[in-house]
């Protein structure tokens, strides 16, 4: 009968034996790999083995060399730094909001080009005139304008009922027009 001493050694020579398989396949396993640019050398990353035991496995895991982006939000960092931008720009809200649809884009343009774009366009042309010794208009404001006929359609729509009430109440039509920036000399610039 073998005793629980005999039984214990049987186990350690049994997991050395096993230790130094698994040694001698990660040895011809890493000589494969030497001299091969650009592969991969795999090597036992527990070298040391307590009291004759197998060294643990819990160290084969995959192992990330790049930073964790979604950890350091810089994505939503970004995106809120350019709203930021957009908006010390004089760009609405709405511009830089995923679900914008085509009608508030075009607002966010008009708005953009009225207050924003068609003040230094101003400043632009008053110091280009001054400079070339002629008359400089810039406009930004007329390729804003609804380009769709429908969009077309309902703005000259609109513009005949103002005038009409501008009409009734007693407001000259030309005075009309150029608040809606219409017309040459518009009151635009």
């Amino acid at each position: 009968m073998a005793t629980a001493g005999m039984r214990m050694r049987r186990l350690a020579l049994a997991s050395c034996r096993s230790l130094k398989a698994r040694a001698t396949d990660l040895e011809t396993l890493a000589r494969g790999f030497k001299g091969r640019r650009g592969r991969v050398l795999l090597r036992e990353s527990v070298n040391v083995a307590a009291q004759g035991s197998v060294a643990p496995n819990g160290d084969w895991r995959p192992q990330g060399l790049t930073p964790n982006l979604e950890a350091s939000m810089a994505t939503q960092n970004w995106k809120a730094a350019r709203d930021s931008v957009l908006t010390a720009f004089g760009i609405l809200p709405g511009g830089f909001d995923a679900a914008t649809t085509g009608p508030m884009v075009r607002e966010v343009q008009r708005h953009l080009a009225g207050w924003t774009l068609q003040p230094m366009a101003m400043l632009m042309a008053d110091e280009a005139s001054e400079k070339l010794g002629g008359k400089i208009e810039i406009d930004v404001m007329r390729p804003v304008q609804a380009y769709d006929v429908s969009g077309r359609a309902r703005a000259m729509a609109t513009l005949i009922q103002g005038l009409a009430q501008a009409k009734e109440a007693g407001i000259d039509p030309d005075a009309a027009l150029r608040l809606v920036n219409w017309g040459k000399d518009d009151g635009a610039f």
